[in-house]
């Protein structure tokens, strides 16, 4: 290449991007250096020549490089030669394909046209044989026509003849023809003749129709009624209403169950002492016999497509509905729930009854309506919804099905007076609580085994009696009475609560008043009361048979609070869309969890009263001692207390772990909590003595570790966050007895580990520090706590907080270097891990001496 190209190319400076060098190289692959994107010419001699004596190859290099220009130069004219050829073979094949496009569109052109000749030739062909295929369609259509013209004169006469003659017979199957016949020739009913047979036809139909209801009239009204037999006669008369005006059929139908019914409507008048509730025996009586009868002599007068015993019987029902109605309107006064109840019962089985014998009966003016059950008891005719009376069963399919017209017919007259029964369970619920009330009073708590439940038998009749009084309302078709007995289920779960389960607590954990609509708010003021009292010296003393009972009513209440949860689930399950959001449960669970959270305080208070002895022996020992031994006695009568007590606590929380477990965390967390106030009254105490509650902080901590399955058979450990609770509880202890054991060259360094070791700590704590270490000058290092904390504060983006009470977690405060102190010890930069390895230290040193002894 000439170097006036060479400097043409250098000014075009040619950069890809990344991806077309990417895609070049995989389509030309090169080693060649000079092929590469990122080639650089200072690299490239230095490679060729690395020293200098290498240059004596120069010469050699320079005529390599001139041959590859050479050769590059020959196939770059190469490749434009080639693409110049190129051009030209296109230009050549372009004018080829637009002369054989040309050749193309005119043989098309050619094919058109003699397909043109060719349709033109088939059209004249054809032309004959579609005149004659018209003219054999009309010459059939004019004969079909003459023939059902001829069929319907002669089909109108016939029927004038047979009409008068009566033979309905062969009226219903002649009759049924001259109206298809009729239908054939509608178009034709412009034309004089045609339109003179239409309106005979339809003068005969009228005569019929006046004809026929004639003749039933006569026979269920005449003077023979009494004795009247069917007669094939009028069966095949019901064969022709059936091709008459439907409203004949309708009249004929009303007027044989009026007829039949005539005698009911008297014998059952509201006024009449069979009318009355207790008497709706009678009446199932009386239409099963009726239903009978009728069915023995003048049901196979009518088609089955009628259905006329079917809406014999509905009509039974609503007459049955109407009369029951009016006779409690008269007589509400006498209306008890006994009464009410028997009533529904008697009618509710004639209508399942009914609904199964008529399962298919659908009257013509009613649609099917969407169901989720096939259960008989509707909530009322608009709402087409029906009742599942099992409130602990789930619902059914909720596939679209047909409801029965008998489910509700008559039951639903007994709606109104629902509240007679809510005031009747009322009253019932009231006598059962009191009756559970005097039976928990003189109730066992004895021992039970591993697989019973503890659970008190009252609990699960007052859940029963639930099921069974809802059971039996859904039975009555609620609707919206149901939010009468909401009320009066919530009233008497509160009473259950109230005056039976807090009622058999022990006296301290029983006679404190409980809010009827309780919250957390209010919950937390209760146990609050409970403490106080506690701590004002009523500390339960509870014996075995105490805990027996306390257990008993923990595992009671969350029984209850669970099946408090359940019923109110089927209570929404059960009721109308307008009662679902009212309804609630939720403070009648929050009382059962009030009484469960108070048998807990109350498990717990017991337990801290048979520790707190040996944690108040705390102070009374020397601290100043010159060794260490092994653990103190008051964490060996602790241990005993615990060995002795929880397992009679888990045994009778078998069933109720998650309770255990939440009891087994606020009795570790009192011990603790009080453990670590009576380190704080240990002074005076020397550095010895700081070690010994160390050994017995770690074997305390070892007691409450082994809480939860203290004395278990079958090993198990105990629950991770038990154990890191126990863990953060005690290291609190750990961390303040670190700091009092520790030697300080000045009181910057004593303020400095304090800071570091407790950074959540209060100036309270630090004053007992400095009282546990004796220090005499306690006004001054508190002065110096507070200037160190305020400035801490202010200089928080320095300094690493540690978790508080976690000794594992604790991390020195850093300070910058300027804000050191100038006076600084070996002990005072020490971190908390350097802190708890004497702790270790100290464990294992108990751990040997108690495996010499």
């Amino acid at each position: 290449m000439e170097p006036d190209n060479l400097i043409e190319v250098e000014k075009l400076n040619l950069n890809f991007p990344p991806e077309v060098v990417q895609a070049i190289q995989e389509i030309l692959p090169s080693d060649d250096p000079f092929d590469a994107p990122d080639f650089n010419t200072v690299e490239y001699i230095n490679t060729r020549f690395p020293a200098e004596q290498s240059l004596h190859h120069i010469d050699d290099v320079l005529e390599e490089m001139r041959l590859k220009i050479t050769s590059t130069d020959d196939q770059i004219r190469t490749v434009i030669r080639s693409l110049t050829n190129v051009d030209q073979d296109g230009r050549a094949s372009l004018l080829n394909a637009q002369e054989a496009i040309a050749e193309l569109f005119a043989r098309f052109q050619d094919i058109k046209e003699r397909a043109g000749e060719s349709e033109q030739r088939v059209k004249e062909i054809t032309r004959d044989i579609k005149q004659l295929d018209t003219a054999k369609k009309n010459l059939t259509t004019s004969i079909t026509t003459l023939n059902h013209l001829q069929m319907l004169v002669e089909g109108v006469q016939k029927l004038q003849a047979l009409t008068a003659r009566r033979e309905y017979g062969e009226i219903a199957t002649l009759l049924q023809g001259v109206m298809n016949v009729l239908d054939h020739l509608n178009r034709y009913k412009h034309i004089p003749q045609v339109a003179d047979l239409a309106r005979q036809v339809e003068q005969i139909r009228g005569d019929l129709e006046k004809q026929i209801l004639e003749d039933f009239h006569r026979a269920f009204h005449g003077p023979n009624a009494r004795r009247f037999a069917p007669t094939k006669e009028l069966a095949e008369a019901c064969l022709v209403v059936s091709e008459l005006d439907p409203k004949v059929k309708r009249t004929i139908i009303e007027d044989v169950i009026k007829t039949q019914l005539a005698e009911y409507e008297v014998l059952f008048a509201g006024e009449e002492s069979d009318a009355w509730l207790t008497k709706v025996d009678l009446r199932r009586k009386w239409l099963l016999k009726t239903a009978v009868e009728f069915e023995k002599t003048l049901a196979a007068m009518f088609p089955p497509s009628w259905q006329v015993p079917a809406r014999l019987a509905l009509a039974f029902c609503e007459v049955t509905r109407s009369q029951l109605s009016h006779a409690m309107e008269l007589r509400p006064q006498d209306i008890d729930v006994g009464t009410l109840l028997h009533a529904h019962k008697i009618m509710s089985e004639l209508e399942s009854l009914l609904v199964r014998k008529y399962a298919s009966f659908q009257p013509h003016d009613r649609t099917p309506k969407s169901s989720v059950s096939t259960n008989p008891f509707v909530e009322d005719d608009q709402s087409g919804k029906t009742e599942n009376t099992n409130p602990f069963e789930e619902t059914g399919s909720t596939a679209e099905t047909l409801v029965s017209p008998f489910s509700g017919a008559v039951c639903r007259c007994f709606q109104p007076y629902l509240r007679i029964y809510i005031e009747s369970m009322d009253k019932r619920l009231n006598e059962q609580i009191e009756k559970f009330a005097n039976d928990m009073k003189s109730y066992k708590f004895e021992h039970i085994d591993a697989e019973e439940s503890n659970v008190v038998p009252c609990c699960g009749e007052l859940f029963t009696i639930y099921k069974n009084v809802l059971v039996e309302f859904l039975r009555l078709g609620p609707g919206e009475s149901l939010g009468g007995l909401v009320e009066v289920l919530q009233k008497h779960l509160r009473e259950f609560c109230t005056k039976v389960l807090r009622a058999a607590l022990p006296k301290v954990g029983a006679n404190i008043p409980m809010p009827k609509d309780i919250n957390m708010k209010e919950l937390t003021a209760v146990l609050a009361q409970v403490q106080t009292l506690w701590r004002e010296g009523d500390t339960p003393k509870l014996s075995e048979d105490d805990v027996r009972r306390v257990c008993s009513v923990l595992v009671s209440a969350e029984y209850c609070e669970e099946m408090t949860g359940r019923l109110e689930a089927k209570l929404k399950e059960r009721s109308p869309p307008s009662l679902m959001h009212t309804i609630s449960l939720t403070h009648e669970q929050d009382l059962f969890h009030a009484v469960l959270a108070q048998c807990i305080a109350l498990l717990v208070a017991h337990e801290e009263s048979l520790c707190d002895p040996a944690l108040a022996s705390m102070t009374k020992i020397n601290w100043m001692m010159e060794q260490t031994g092994d653990q103190s006695p008051y964490v060996t009568a602790i241990s005993q207390h615990i060995s002795s007590s929880i397992p009679l606590i888990r045994h009778n929380l078998h069933t109720s772990r998650k309770y255990f477990t939440r009891f087994c965390d606020k009795l570790a967390a009192a011990i603790l909590n009080k453990f670590v106030q009576q380190v704080y009254k240990c002074r005076p105490i020397n550095s010895v003595g700081c070690e010994q509650l160390l050994l017995d902080c770690h074997a305390l901590k070892a007691v409450m570790l082994q809480l939860p399955v203290v004395a278990l058979q079958m090993r198990r450990d105990p629950p991770l966050t038990y154990t890191r609770m126990v863990g953060r509880g005690m290291a609190r202890a750990e961390l303040v007895l670190q700091v009092v054991m520790g030697e300080y060259a000045t009181h910057n360094d004593l303020v400095d580990k304090f800071i570091r070791l407790l950074p959540d700590a209060t100036i309270a704590d630090f004053q007992k520090v400095l009282e546990m270490r004796g220090v005499k000058d306690r006004a001054s290092v508190l002065e110096l706590y507070r200037q160190r904390t305020l400035g801490n504060s202010t200089e928080s983006p320095h300094r690493t907080q540690a978790s508080p009470g976690n000794s594992n977690q604790a991390t020195a405060v850093q300070l910058p270097a300027s804000q050191a102190s100038p006076v600084v010890s070996s002990t005072a930069n020490s971190s908390p891990e350097h802190e708890m390895s004497k702790i270790a230290r100290l464990e294992r040193m108990l751990k040997s001496r108690r495996l010499i002894s």
